[in-house]
């Protein structure tokens, strides 16, 4: 019969490294309960200004863990099923310079805070609402790499991968590289459009229960199972980025969304890109054409109410 146990807030790293003690010791079957504070815990807060905010990149992303699963081996694969994701009452979304997409054309720092407090949107301006799909920016695994890694950018192992479609109900399966797995999530988001083209979603503490399963067959790469289409339902509107670099399709892209947002709907720039960061999909409309790609911005109409 499987067990249940607890990571609590104070169970947090901020790195990869797979000689960390484990904050739980499972067994294949067992549901974890994560209490996660959000990215940036203690550097922000509800009434923070955009100015006022020195991050902290070291200890900037809490990662609730690591979970010892008894069994898994290197070369077995780690099932996670996501069962309830529950956000805190509060998050916050923010253009920090030099970062996201568009640099150089939001070249200062800019915060937004929302209320998540029994709601099922999230205001990011009058007449403009974000619908909430909770879910884990990461979730991943320990690798077999030694020391001390940043744990900004996804490896073999998941990681950081912000992929907005492991909501409750969803299943991750992850390649394993340690004894134990030892696996980690946090970096809870609220909301995020596919790409997070701002360099945030909506942060936000979040209590995460999840099942872990130890499978013997192996994976060379991350795959996940979603119960349904994470996408808003109704009519929306596209962009497209036409060039033969896919970041600079994906650039022109969301220009051409903020623009329209900017001129047609009436919302300031920095609005705009935050939207298309928090509800805005970037999607490779084409790719096998001889070297000039299209890369589309899709956002759906329902956001405006």
């Amino acid at each position: 019969m499987s067990a249940e146990h607890s990571v609590d807030a104070t169970q947090i790293h901020h790195d990869w490294d797979n000689t960390r003690e484990p904050a739980a010791v499972i067994a294949s079957g067992d549901v974890v309960h994560f209490d996660l504070p959000m990215t940036g815990e203690g550097q922000v807060s509800e009434s923070s200004r955009a100015d006022q905010v020195t991050w902290d990149f070291a200890t900037i992303y809490n990662l609730g863990g690591p979970v010892y699963v008894e069994g898994a081996k290197p070369g077995n694969t780690l099932e996670v099923e996501v069962l309830e994701l529950e956000p805190g009452p509060w998050g916050w979304t923010t253009v920090i310079p030099e970062l996201g997409l568009l640099p150089d054309d939001f070249p200062e720092p800019y915060l937004k805070i929302f209320d998540l407090r029994n709601r099922g949107t999230a205001t990011v301006a009058p007449g403009v609402e974000v619908p909430i799909g909770p879910f884990l920016g990461t979730m991943g695994v320990h690798t077999d790499e030694p020391g001390q890694h940043s744990p900004f950018p996804p490896h073999k192992g998941a990681g950081n991968v912000d992929n907005r479609h492991l909501v409750a109900g969803s299943t991750l399966w992850i390649p394993i590289w340690c004894e134990g797995a030892l696996f980690s999530c946090g970096d809870a988001h609220a909301a995020q459009g596919d790409g997070e083209v701002c360099v945030t979603g909506i942060e936000c503490p979040m209590r995460a229960s999840l099942r872990f399963s130890v499978l013997e067959s192996s994976l060379a790469t991350p795959r996940f199972l979603t119960p349904q289409p994470v996408v808003a339902a109704g009519p929306y509107y596209g962009t497209m980025g036409i060039h033969a670099d896919l970041m600079e399709g994906a650039r022109i892209a969301v220009r051409s969304m903020i623009d329209w947002l900017a001129e047609e709907r009436g919302l300031s720039r920095e609005d705009a890109y935050v939207l298309c960061s928090l509800a805005g999909d970037l999607r490779i409309l084409e790719i096998v054409d001889a070297g000039v790609w299209n890369v589309g911005m899709t956002l759906p109409l329902g956001v405006f109410t």
